[in-house]
């Protein structure tokens, strides 16, 4: 049973979180501290609550005379974030290897069945949720439990850019060949071939999605430069 919110601000945050997260609260839009109150149907007190925890975290930033906005995506932030991705989840993955068991091996075994069937079905948001329960079944394996959480909440803060960047079916399917291959290290307990595939899946994924954004946000500013002349 999923436990309730201690407190109305506290269920007020992790609301706003998850629309900053699956973007339909989009970086750069207003919070309206009433609208807000009056769409999840408590007071507006849990709400600016709710928005101070939020821009204590980094997710919002409130301006003079503006107010609190969602934090835009900036690309020298991701930048960092993935970075930081490539150094610890390579490590985490090593790490969670003896921890593996025939129940999660199993877990695992039918989650990728589900991921080849989206990558079949071009299905790239299922893909990528999926992916997504892989990775985080993976690292809970793992007793290091402090980088297991740096990872956690470096992945929330880089999650917000998925909406940018749609997988190819070209690229599903390499991550899948890669995901195999995981599954295969965790039932042989090879650690070090764990890290190796975990290090190459994620070297590849940033490169691909930094040079994307980039040609994006060169494209963005070319169209912004024409339409002002």
């Amino acid at each position: 049973m999923t436990q309730m919110p201690a407190t109305r601000a506290e269920w007020a945050y992790e609301q706003l979180k998850e629309k900053i997260l699956s973007n339909e609260i989009a970086p750069g839009e207003r919070l309206v501290v009433d609208q807000i109150a009056r769409d999840l149907g408590i007071s507006p007190m849990p709400v600016r609550e709710a928005i101070r925890r939020l821009e204590a975290e980094g997710w919002v930033e409130s301006k003079p005379y503006i107010g609190a906005r969602v934090a835009p995506i900036r690309l020298e932030e991701l930048e960092e974030l993935y970075t930081i991705r490539l150094a610890l989840e390579p490590i985490l993955a090593r790490t969670a290897v003896d921890k593996a068991t025939p129940e999660v091996i199993e877990e695992l075994e039918a989650l990728l069945r589900q991921m080849d069937r989206a990558v079949e079905a071009g299905d790239a948001a299922m893909f990528s949720r999926l992916n997504y329960t892989f990775h985080r079944t993976l690292y809970d394996l793992s007793p290091w439990r402090e980088l297991n959480r740096i990872v956690t909440a470096v992945w929330e803060k880089s999650a917000r850019s998925r909406w940018i960047f749609v997988q190819t079916p070209e690229a599903m399917r390499e991550s899948q060949s890669e995901h195999w291959g995981m599954l295969e290290a965790l039932k042989h307990k090879d650690a070090r071939r764990m890290e190796e595939l975990m290090r190459q899946q994620k070297q590849r994924s940033f490169e691909n999605f930094m040079s994307y954004l980039k040609r994006t946000l060169e494209m963005s500013e070319l169209k912004s430069a024409r339409e002002g002349n």
